[in-house]
């Protein structure tokens, strides 16, 4: 079977990872500065702090925004329950918005026709697809870029992540560059990354504050910066593989927009049925042909029916659920693996 999801740690990770083993000095440190470094260079200014996960990234650029007690915080509902959690710990008010049909995305039109204001919206690039930042931000008087599946990725020719307040990312083993877990905040300002720098430093301070250990690690770093290095090599073979995954689409089978996008980092290669019957034929289809196929999100995932909301006020994502089918797409494949998976493809049947 071949897995939906598999890491690619290339000899280089594993050689930078190990130089840090082998230096004795595994906890934070010049690794984790260096990545920090790096996320700086790439946006040409800013400030950045890395931490534990992409959670702890979106948790401390909403605090280091000033977002608290009170703030209502817009988030597509078509997302990950993370979205939830960290808009919670911060005592906010998570406000679920329903996204596009055509990309996932949140929905700007939604947004604006929320009946109270909010005080900021996170703005997820879902699967890759950039989420329209200066729309949202006609709406919202802060935005922040989920960018956990999309480093790399352009829109306009500039960087996701660059356009809103805050950018956040995460190195979780199925995201685009992982050290298995691990996160990042990035502000053009940077101070919303000083203050997460400041929240994460919880020990050895003159003054007490309550504070939390959001701290990475240095070998997690490594490996990160070793992937950073190579990201447009990395965005070159996603790309490639998608184009093989067109050239064999069937007609009547669609897709996630733009995923043939020049500026695109294609996170996930996602069908768009016309049934769930449908998805669900070709669920089993592909798995009797040793591939596995997943469904991106299940129904009880939608942040909207967590909060126990009125599913007909988000039809786009409750028809998102039941219509998505969600392929292999990552550069471990192998070149027999991708041609395995574009066979498949091309004789799967459309209604």
């Amino acid at each position: 079977m071949i897995a939906h999801n598999r890491p690619l740690i290339a000899e280089e990770d594993l050689a930078a990872a190990e130089a840090v083993l082998r230096s004795g000095w595994i906890a934070p440190g010049p690794q984790v500065s260096g990545l920090e470094e790096d996320f700086v260079r790439f946006f040409g200014g800013g400030g950045a702090c890395a931490c534990s996960s992409g959670t702890a990234a979106l948790y401390l650029a909403l605090r280091g925004l000033g977002l608290g007690p009170g703030a209502r915080v817009a988030v597509p509902t078509y997302s990950c329950s993370a979205l939830l959690n960290a808009v919670h710990f911060c005592g906010a008010q998570p406000v679920p918005v329903d996204v596009r049909l055509d990309d996932f995305t949140m929905d700007d039109a939604a947004l604006a026709q929320l009946s109270r204001p909010v005080a900021a919206a996170i703005a997820v690039h879902a699967f890759g697809a950039p989420a329209n930042i200066p729309a949202l931000k006609g709406t919202a008087p802060l935005v922040i870029e989920d960018c956990c599946q999309s480093p790399g990725g352009r829109r306009q020719g500039q960087p996701l992540g660059a356009q809103g307040d805050a950018a956040v990312f995460s190195f979780y083993a199925t995201k685009i560059i992982t050290c298995g877990s691990g996160g990042l905040v990035w502000d053009r300002s940077g101070k919303a990354a000083a203050w997460a720098r400041d929240f994460r430093e919880f020990d050895c301070r003159e003054e007490y504050t309550p504070r939390f250990n959001f701290h990475s690690t240095d070998f997690q770093a490594a490996m990160v910066r070793s992937q950073f290095a190579r990201l447009e090599a990395i965005m070159a073979r996603r790309q490639s593989i998608v184009r093989r995954y067109l050239e064999a689409l069937p007609r009547g089978i669609g897709l996630q927009a733009g995923l043939d996008d020049a500026g695109r980092m294609p996170h996930r290669f996602v069908l768009v049925l016309a049934s769930r019957e449908h998805r669900d034929a070709l669920l089993s289809y592909f798995a009797a042909g040793g591939v596995k196929a997943v469904i991106p999100l299940e129904p009880y995932e939608l942040l909207h029916r967590y909060l126990h909301l009125d599913a007909s006020a988000f039809p786009n994502a409750e028809r998102l659920v039941d219509t998505t089918l969600s392929l292999p797409l990552y550069p471990a494949l192998s070149d027999q693996e991708i041609e395995q998976v574009a066979e498949l493809l091309a004789k799967a049947d459309a209604p």
